[in-house]
Order: structure tokens, then sequence, then C-alpha cells
């Protein structure tokens, strides 16, 4: 089971906001399909009509006997009533889990288009109440608002009153942003994606440019500028019948050699950053490097051994790496998991899932901390 109710806002969508339209769809995270979005709002004005009934009897009922008048306005306050309490419902249920009865019924979920987290029940009141507000104009203001969604310039399915109150449907039988598991598989296969896609376009030939001639070197053929022209040589008048000799080659002078350059081995450039523990002392990282109360030696990792007295910190806590982009952090399955914290917000690290940590990003990691420089 998944949503909203069930778990935080930090868990549902683990991204780095705003999330863009190309993210969203590297993600895999695609709109409600148009049929299924109709479907879900039938769905939902079916009780609706049902609870309306007895509001179609009260000028009836105005005119009727009095036992037969009180029983039909009874029973269409009874409707009214009922109207009300399912719209609350269904609003608060919108706001909080992104969906109505229909939607569920469906598989369609509304999300907050940038963030992936819920509407909440202000933007949900709002989405409805538009929808409501276009039927001023008689059958004409509904079936535009319904057709909206045909017309996002954003190929997202996203309507008008969607794009009032920063909403977007989606199909969770593509991917459900509120299900931990199932969105961790997303980015790991956006990660995937990602790689193959930059590797696509390395690997994509590039016809090498035309090499620029060196200033004042003259095209082949053509004299360079100032230098005359060799006069042509004079050729002897011959007899009938006889052949001429050919002229014998002119020596030319051998180039000087020149003494070929020692070649000195281009030193191997190595990514490196620097991190600071609570305790003062910096530290420079080159590869990888495991911290904790005792870390246990792996391959080459250095060890790097923290002094804690409460142990909070387990014996092998952190591990940390380099590549070109800078620093990547992992926890070890500690026991009492590591925080990344970006200025005001603070992302659980999962256990063995590597995180990229930036300069000025700090790292909790049980009752210690790093700062990466």
């Amino acid at each position: 089971m998944s949503g909203w109710s069930i778990i935080s806002e930090a868990e549902a969508a683990p991204e780095p906001t705003p999330i863009s339209v190309a993210r969203a769809e590297l993600l895999g995270v695609r709109r409600a399909p148009y049929g299924r979005r109709v479907l879900a709002t039938i769905i939902d004005a079916l009780p609706v009509i049902v609870f309306a009934i007895p509001l179609w009897f009260v000028p009836a009922a105005l005119s009727a006997p009095d036992g037969q008048g009180v029983l039909l306005v009874v029973l269409a306050a009874v409707g009214l009533l009922l109207m009300v309490i399912y719209a609350l419902l269904q609003v608060g249920s919108h706001g909080r889990r992104g969906q109505t009865f229909g939607k569920q019924m469906m598989r369609l979920r509304t999300i907050r288009a940038t963030t992936f987290r819920p509407i909440r029940f202000g933007r949900a009141l709002g989405h409805a109440a538009l929808f409501a507000a276009a039927g001023v104009v008689p059958v004409v203001g509904t079936a535009l608002m319904a057709l909206s969604p045909l017309f996002d310039p954003e190929k997202r399915g996203r309507g008008w009153h969607d794009h009032a109150v920063g909403a977007w449907m989606i199909d969770l039988r593509a991917v459900d942003p509120t299900d931990p598991v199932a969105f961790e598989n997303a980015r790991g296969r956006a990660r995937v994606r990602s790689v193959s896609l930059a590797n696509a376009a390395r690997a994509t030939p590039q016809a090498p440019a035309a090499p620029a001639p060196a200033p004042g070197a003259a095209a082949p053929g053509v004299p360079a500028p100032g230098v005359p022209a060799p006069a042509p040589r004079p050729v002897p008048s011959l007899a009938p019948g006889v052949a001429p000799t050919p002229a014998a080659p002119v020596p030319q002078p051998a180039a000087p050699a020149r003494p070929a350059a020692p070649t000195q081995p281009a030193p191997a450039a190595t990514a490196s950053v620097r991190v600071r523990l609570d305790d003062g002392r910096s530290l420079v990282v080159t590869g990888p490097t495991l911290i904790g109360r005792k870390p246990l030696a792996e391959g080459a990792a250095a060890l790097v051994a923290i002094d804690d007295d409460t142990r909070s910190v387990s014996k092998t806590h952190l591990a940390l790496h380099v590549d070109a982009q800078g620093l990547i952090v992992t926890d070890r399955g500690s026991s009492n998991g590591s925080v990344l914290v970006r200025g005001t917000r603070e992302v659980p690290l999962r256990a063995n899932v590597p995180s990229r940590a930036r300069s000025g990003d700090r790292i909790r990691f049980g009752d210690r901390s790093l700062e990466v420089l």
C-alpha cells in the first residue's frame, strides 16, 4: 500500500526542487490519460447527482399539501447536507492524498507539478472552485474547462484549473511518487538512462575541422607575398630530329638535424575534495575513505577513526569517494543513520545508496558531523 497518508513528505519524492519537465520525463512519470481522467470525473459526479434529486422537487413541495410539502423539504435538506459532506470529504482527500473516489478507481493522482508533493486543501478547494465556476457559462464553459488538458503547451495534460493551482494529474500505472520503493527504483532507472544518453552523446562522431593555414603561409602553388616568382628557365633551341637531354638534378643542401626534445610523462590529474570534521580535523579525500568509530580495512581505503563516547557512530559509518564531479557520500548501513544537510533542507541518506554532496553541505552521522569545503 502506498500514499501520503502513511509516509512522510520527505519520503514521497526525495528530489531536488523544482522538478523540471525533462526530469519528470526521465523518471518515467506520465500524465493521466484523458479518457480515464474523464471517467474519474464522471464517477465523482454520480453521488452529487443522486443527492441532488430531492432538490428538484422543492418547487413542487411549496405548492403541495402541508404533510407532503414538509416531507419533500426535509428530503431536500438531507440531500443538500449529504452533498456538502461529500464535497468536503472529496476535497480533503484530494488535497491530502491527491485522490478522490473516482481518481482512486482509475489509478490516478494529483500532485504538485514541481515538487511531486500533495497539493493540500487550499489548492484542492481552488481546483474544484475553478471547475465549478466554469459552469457560469452553461455547457460551453464546463466543456472548455474539461477540454483544456488537451491544449496544454507542456504536453503534460494539465488543464487551465491545473495550471492555476500548480497541479498535475498523473498515471499511477507508470510511477507513483508516493511509493518510496517504486520511486527509488524510478530514480535508479533515471540514473541509468542519464549515463546511457551521456555515453551516446560522447560516442557521436564529429567531422574534424579543416586546419587553418599558418600565418604568412601561402596556398600551394601560390608564391608568398613579397617573394618574387622564379624566372622561367630558357629552353634551348634544338636541331630537327635531336631529342632534348634531360637536365641533371640540382643537389639540395641537407637540412640540419634538430635534437629531439626529451619527453616528459604528463602528470595524472587527481580529483580531491577537502572536508572538515566537527573536532577540527581537516581531511583531503582523494580516494575511498571510511569513517567510523573503528572502521574496518577494505582494500586500499583510508581509515578515519572518530572518538565517540556515546557510541552513536557505527564502527564503519560512512564511505567517501571522489570523482570528476566532486564528493560522493554513502551510509554503510549504520545504526543511527546519516543526514545530508543543505541549507535548511535535511535529506536522510539511504543505506548503501551513494548520494552526491557539494561544497557547503554538512553530513550528520550519529551525534557527529563533517562539512564539505
